[in-house]
């Protein structure tokens, strides 16, 4: 008997199966409209569900008295037997959509949001631009604003990520909190400040069984507490993988993360220790402290110990007109306020400043750009700018990311080539790196870093660089901007010079 073994594409339906790449292209991006435009509707659905139970719970609580039957006493409901609409909605929508609570909840969350409290959002929304994934992160996130400023946020935040999606680069969840974040801190500093005191108030760890005897820990702290929670377990790592430990640099993290919680307890257990401070346990001096609130606190001077200064980028925007910008390049430190203490209370901390030139293009030179080999502060500078790989969607850090000729370099003829110039380099993670070089669309940069790739089947997408260095250059764009109109726009609102007026007539009635 003969067994046939059917290859993977050997079951692409017969619909499909015959069409070239770009009808097939345009079928997949047909059917995610459609996609879309249901998960609007699923929103709305959402909403109606939240709206009928809540009539229904008004009905149950006014409904007439009736002695005789003691119906009466429906309307006297106590507050713990009346149920949320919303979470009755929820409850509903975990059985007829296959849905866990978490992601109803949001589903309801998000509902409600964008039909009673976003309509801009809700435009985009019924017209299938935005998946639904992300209208439900975006309306979740947005449900935390005050309506005070929800309205100039919604805007704001909107209008930023219809444009993205145009343009085939559609925002992480991360991405969407710092567009939020960042809108709410011009548009309200104080409702901003009360929201990191918030966050602050919800640190929280978390410990979930898992699979085969682990355990999943799940942490949200403060960004400098997790930042020395950090520097800690990367130092030790590091120390022991020097020291030939066995194991990958994963399982080492995960080996100094569970040492920090080895201590000596004070008392008539505490041993003399080496020199007569501490306990002293297979080598390691663990000190004398007590279980509690003196558990010994990991500082800069660990980083410092292990030849790690902190490394701070100053880009030069004082020429521009702008304040310098302050970028913690390594780690993510909070604050100034933070750091002063931390540099007083290690006497071996160090720091290094790295002072940069925000213009475009002002480390390329004739010496380096027929060079295959890009300098080491060169591509530092690409990170700096880029902040992740540039391929739409891809959030892996511009750390992790090889630097890339968007035009190739040609070895043997470099002056016929790509240059290694900064308009020429982009990050890339390595699927995505191997993807450009192997793939069949066409890149294409801009002198600011945009990256357009252009797909065989006629569709174009584009991604802006998002590091501190590009962030410094909006600011520098949007400064200047802002002196133009103020140029053009007379205190009263209008033009002082429109087209088709005399120019020497407002000239001399210009106001002053």
């Amino acid at each position: 008997m003969t067994t046939t073994t059917r290859g993977p594409l050997s079951a692409v339906p017969d619909a499909l199966g015959g069409l070239d790449r770009a009808a097939v292209s345009e079928a997949a991006r047909s059917a995610t409209l459609a996609q879309n435009r249901a998960g609007a509707m699923r929103l709305e659905a959402a909403c109606a569900l939240v709206e009928h139970f809540r009539r229904d719970a008004e009905a149950r609580e006014g409904s007439p008295a009736d002695s005789d039957s003691g119906a009466g006493a429906r309307r006297s409901r106590r507050g713990y037997a009346r149920l949320d609409p919303q979470a009755r909605a929820r409850d509903h929508l975990v059985a007829a959509c296959q849905l866990t609570c978490w992601h109803a909840a949001r589903l309801v969350t998000a509902g409600v949001q964008v039909h009673t409290r976003l309509p801009r959002l809700r435009a985009v929304v019924g017209r299938g631009e935005v998946p639904e994934a992300l209208a439900v992160d975006l309306a979740c996130r947005l449900a935390e604003v005050p309506d005070a400023i929800v309205g100039d946020v919604e805007d704001e935040v909107t209008a930023r990520i219809a444009e993205d999606l145009s343009g085939g680069d559609r925002p992480g969840r991360g991405a969407v909190e710092s567009m939020i974040a960042d809108a709410v801190a011009r548009c309200d500093p104080d409702a901003a400040r009360a929201a990191t005191e918030a966050a602050v108030r919800a640190r929280a760890v978390r410990f979930r069984r898992a699979r085969a005897g682990m355990t999943t820990l799940w942490a949200v702290l403060p960004a400098e507490d997790a930042e020395l929670l950090r520097l800690r377990i990367e130092t030790d790592a590091a120390t022991a993988a020097a020291d030939g430990r066995r194991g990958g640099i994963d399982q080492l993290r995960a080996d100094a993360l569970v040492a920090l919680a080895v201590y000596a307890a004070t008392g008539a257990g505490a041993g003399a220790g080496a020199g007569g401070g501490g306990e002293v346990v297979e080598g390691i001096e663990l000190g004398e402290v007590r279980a509690g609130a003196d558990l010994p606190r990991p500082g800069l001077a660990n980083a410092a110990a292990a030849g790690q200064p902190i490394r701070i980028s100053v880009i030069a925007a004082a020429a521009k007109g702008l304040a310098n910008r302050v970028e913690f390049v390594h780690g993510t430190y909070s604050g100034y306020e933070w750091l002063c203490r931390e540099l007083l209370a290690g006497e071996q901390a160090r720091v290094r400043f790295e002072v940069l030139d925000p213009a475009p293009g002002a480390m390329d030179g004739p010496e380096h750009a027929l060079r295959y080999v890009i300098t080491p502060a060169m591509a530092e500078r690409i990170r700096l700018r880029d902040g992740t790989c540039r391929h739409p969607g891809c959030a892996v850090r511009a750390e992790d990311c090889d630097i890339d000729h968007v035009i190739a370099f040609n070895r043997r003829e470099p002056q016929l080539g790509g240059p290694t110039m900064e308009w020429n380099l982009v990050c890339l993670c390595r699927k995505h790196h191997r993807e450009k070089t192997f793939g069949t669309n066409f890149y294409r940069t801009g002198p600011l870093g945009e990256l357009i790739i252009a797909t065989d089947t006629g569709h174009e997408h584009r991604t802006r660089p998002t590091g501190p260095l590009a962030r410094a250059r909006d600011a520098i764009l949007e400064r200047h901007l802002d002196a133009w109109a103020d140029r053009l726009i007379g205190p009263d609102g209008y033009l002082r010079n429109p087209p088709g007026a005399a120019r020497d007539h407002w000239r001399r009635n210009r106001p002053a």
